[in-house]
């Protein structure tokens, strides 16, 4: 208690020395200032003002002194926030009136650009003697308050770089030798003194730099370094060039600079590309003494170090380092081993040259994820123009990396990322090598062969001794889901024209093997060979398929269609073998979009007149697709003038391909309208709509999703059997991936469409009306399914539907309808969720009202039973009363229709006729 008192007592006089008798005694001292330079007594007046001031400074630092003895003792106190803002001011002050004034002129930064009153603190003239008591007075306060963690935390936050200037300053400023100056005697004793005072502030400092937060002491060392008008003393400069040396090559210096830089700003704002530049830069000067190899393996270890902490930042600035020291030191061994750690992490040739023992982890899932990850920010320095084809030598094992991925998202994205990133910056010539690579394989004569295999824990890249079989359609549907992602034209357009080289170079060499083949000369590894080229033909022909389709095809044949002109003529004018008949039909396709949609028509007809008389001869069978297409081209290669205009249809189906997500919604909705309306246009490709509608099924969003069901749904009296089973499929077998949503929400989204895809079900066999009776067993049959479902949701649905799909059926449902009752009783018996319950009452009374007077016959004994049954639930008062109404409907439907049957109403009718009575020919 007395402690806290005492505490108390030296903030009130702190308070009054900063507050009332500090001002008093401030504004004396400025008052004799003023006047010093009309005095006379210069010198004598001078003296009182220093001592005036350094009085006024001194007591503050009296009070803290004695305050930091209080925390000293007792460890525990604590400080008021107000208490720490009045000590804050105590510092101010001593900066500023002691500290700030005392320092070389350019050494510290300035108080009027720290703060915008200091211009009104007076400038006071004292002599060097003066200027050096009063900053030892200043620094020895600061270094006994830096050993007190509360005060600690006010120098290091505020006036760390003043503290570090007044170091630098009376550690290892120059000293006169002893003798007469100008304006100043030097004495041997002074000499020996200020010798003595550099030794133990040089100590100080050591310490201070030393054990300081690094980050923190090399931000202050450059702030120091880069002050201007004026700048810093020579000395300043090589102390700090010194020190910053000095932290760099410390363990953690890198780092340390790294965080330095970066800590003013987040990865939410993109990466300063500048800074990194910078450290890049600054870290390709050799620093200290020593010789490159040291300097450069004690950078290399802490760039090591650095990459092992998979933080974007760091990573990205760590690799800007090694290309800058790449560039400087190219051949230095550190530095390659550093380029080759990074740049051939997933180099095939260099991985299977590493180890001669398979069954052996070349690279644990561990390590992939963390190369990819330094991969990845290799791609996010191209600002900083990365050389990409450091990294083409990884392509071909992240490809395969990247197809094996199944189970883990996020690594996925970065491989494409990595993928899609290079691909970008290639040339032609070194895309077709790389395609080859991906689609075919990598052909290897080596002893070792690399499998990437997936775990649950991740991916992993081993050595085995036998090759390894390439799946070549899983990778072309990799392929093909990079490109698709892609939004560069230029990389598609090479895609897309390298395709076609490709199988105009396979078919050359399938008919070269065909000619040999004739003439009885083909060994045995000619046909391994040739069907290893056929394997590629088809696997390069289904790429050349899907790419046919993109949009982004259409418009890059419009502006440049010459590129095509050798596949086209190669396919329609030279002779055929017996499967080309597919690249006929894409060449005739090709052919017919270049045309149609060229500017001008006249010159592009002209470019292939010498296809008319192929054209004309293939043209003459009509009941095939490629006639029809023939005749086509020579339409559009020999009319003078063709106007095309784009239909409602066209511009629907180019919305929905577009690559937006509310554009494609819209197209998809657009085509369903036109399927409403019985477009011509449309309804001739019912069937392609169909296949679009089901590729859209497997899109994650669910207004896309929806979007494709509805549309669906308005096909159903165009291709009615298909359209069922598709909807019947979807809604047992919903696709659990919809949406990036948790658990909880996952399962009511899903429940949620299954719910209206039921509801669109239902409203497809409205429309079939009477015809819906020949698509009764997958209708009652999915319903039926439905009602099995976990999901108490789902079951209520699938009660309600059957409900309603019987009574379109006019519940002519033949012996189904004792499957329907059973399902209905097990519910009633066995379910504990009330809504399916209510469902299934729903569903007996919608039967009794629905079958009339048939009941007696379709049911028979089964009539007792429900009878029975829906008496004891309309009687039990504890039931559900919403229950208990559907079961009293059900009484009373079962009551009317056994009325009508005992006492049926007799008609009291006479038949007129006016001229003669019809003959009864039924007697």
């Amino acid at each position: 208690m007395k402690t806290i008192l005492a505490m108390n007592h030296l903030f009130e006089k702190i308070e009054n020395l900063t507050h009332e008798d500090g001002q008093r005694q401030f504004l004396k001292s400025l008052l004799i200032s003023n006047h010093e330079n009309g005095n006379e007594n210069y010198q004598q007046l001078s003296y009182n003002t220093f001592q005036l001031q350094i009085s006024f400074l001194r007591n503050i630092i009296k009070q803290i002194d004695d305050l930091s003895n209080i925390l000293k003792a007792d460890e525990t106190i604590l400080v008021s926030v107000k208490n720490q803002k009045l000590l804050q001011g105590c510092y101010q002050l001593i900066i500023s009136l002691g500290t700030s004034q005392c320092l070389i002129p350019g050494l510290g930064v300035n108080l009027s650009k720290r703060c915008l009153s200091a211009t009104l603190l007076p400038t006071l003239d004292l002599y060097d003697m003066q200027k050096y008591e009063m900053l030892v007075e200043c620094t020895d306060f600061l270094t006994r308050s830096y050993t007190i963690p509360v005060l600690k935390k006010i120098i290091i936050t505020l006036h760390l770089s003043d503290y570090i200037a007044a170091l630098i300053q009376l550690a290892f400023a120059p000293l006169k030798k002893p003798g007469s100056y100008s304006n100043f005697i030097m004495t041997p004793d002074l000499y020996d003194k200020l010798t003595e005072d550099r030794e133990k502030y040089t100590l100080i400092y050591e310490h201070l730099v030393v054990n300081c937060f690094q980050p923190t002491l090399m931000k202050e060392l450059l702030v120091l370094q880069g002050v201007t008008d004026p700048s810093p003393p020579a000395f300043v400069k090589r102390v700090i060039s010194k020190e910053m040396s000095r932290r760099l090559l410390a363990p953690g210096g890198l780092l340390s600079l790294m965080r330095c830089f970066m800590e003013s700003y987040n990865a939410d704002i993109g990466l300063d590309w500048k800074k990194i530049e910078m450290i890049g830069k600054i870290v390709a000067v050799k620093h200290g003494t020593n010789s490159d190899v040291f300097y450069l393996n004690i950078i290399c270890s802490q760039i090591t170090q650095i990459l092992s902490l998979n933080n974007t930042h760091y990573l990205a600035t760590a690799i800007a380092c090694v290309l800058s020291l790449n560039e400087k030191y190219p051949q230095m061994e550190p530095v390659k081993i550093m380029m080759r750690n990074i740049f051939q992490a997933f180099d095939y040739d260099y991985l299977i040259t590493s180890s001669n023992l398979p069954g052996t982890i070349a690279v644990t899932t561990q390590e992939v994820d963390h190369k990819v990850n330094i991969l990845c920010a290799c791609m996010d320095i191209t600002n900083l123009n990365c050389p990409y084809k450091l990294l083409l030598p990884n392509l071909y094992l992240l490809f395969m990396l990247g197809f094996k991925c199944t189970k883990s998202e996020g690594l996925k994205m970065k491989i494409n990322n990595i993928l899609l990133k290079c691909l970008h910056q290639l040339q032609k010539n070194e895309m077709t090598n790389l395609m080859k690579v991906f689609l075919f394989g990598k052909a290897c004569d080596a002893i070792n062969h690399l499998q990437v295999e997936e775990y649950n824990s991740g991916l992993t890249i081993k050595y085995v001794s036998t090759p390894v079989t390439y799946n070549k359609e899983e990778a072309l549907t990799y392929f093909l889901s990079i490109l698709k992602t892609s939004t560069v034209t230029h990389f598609i357009q090479y895609v897309f024209e390298i395709s076609l080289e490709m199988i105009v170079d396979l078919n050359e060499q399938r008919r070269n093997f065909t000619s040999r083949q004739s003439c009885l000369t083909a060994e045995k590894d000619d046909f391994i060979s040739f069907n290893n080229m056929h394997e590629q033909y088809v696997i390069i022909l289904q790429l050349l398929s899907e790419l046919s389709t993109l949009p982004k095809i259409v418009s890059i044949l419009k502006q440049s269609p010459l590129p095509v002109l050798k596949f086209i003529e190669h396919f329609i004018l030279k002779p055929k073998i017996g499967d080309d008949e597919e690249c006929v039909t894409i060449a005739l396709v090709l052919l017919n979009t270049i045309l149609s949609n060229s500017k001008n028509v006249n010159d592009t007809g002209k470019t292939f007149t010498k296809l008319i008389p192929v054209l004309k001869s293939m043209s003459k069978d009509d009941n095939t697709v490629i006639g029809l297409l023939c005749k086509e081209s020579l339409k559009l290669i020999t009319s003078d003038k063709h106007v095309q205009s784009e239909t409602e249809y066209a511009k629907a189906l180019s919305d929905a391909f577009d690559d937006l997500l509310p554009v494609r919604a819209h197209g998809l909705i657009a085509l369903t309208k036109l399927v409403e309306m019985k477009d011509v246009e449309t309804i001739s490709k019912k069937h392609y709509l169909f296949c679009l509608y089901q590729e859209q099924l497997k899109d994650r969003d669910s207004y896309i999703y929806l979007s494709a069901i509805n549309g669906i749904a308005a096909l159903g009296s165009h291709c009615t059997e298909d359209v069922l089973h598709v909807l019947c499929k979807e809604f047992l077998q919903v696709n659990t991936d919809l949406g990036n949503i948790h658990a909880k929400d996952a399962e009511n989204r899903i429940s949620e469409l299954r719910m209206k895809i039921g509801d669109v079900i239902v409203k497809v066999t409205k429309k079939l009306g009477e015809m819906a009776i020949v698509h009764k067993t997958i209708l009652l049959n999915t319903m039926l399914c439905g009602c099995r479902d976990e999901d108490p949701l789902i079951r209520t649905s699938a009660l309600s539907n059957l409900a309603e799909i019987a009574l379109v059926l006019h519940y002519k449902m033949g012996t189904i309808i004792y499957e329907v009752l059973h399902c209905v009783w097990s519910i009633l018996e066995t379910d504990k969720a009330i809504e399916c319950r209510r469902a299934a009452v729903l569903v007996i009374s919608s039967l009794l009202k629905g079958l009339g007077k048939d009941v007696l016959n379709e049911l028979k004994e089964n009539l007792l039973p429900i009878y029975r049954t829906m008496k004891k639930l309309y009687s039990d008062d504890n039931e559900d009363s919403v229950l208990r109404l559907h079961a009293q409907i059900a009484l009373e439907e079962l009551n009317d229709i056994v009325n009508q049957f005992l006492f049926p109403e007799l008609k009291m009718e006479k038949q007129l006729y006016v001229m003669n009575k019809p003959d009864d020919i039924f007697k």
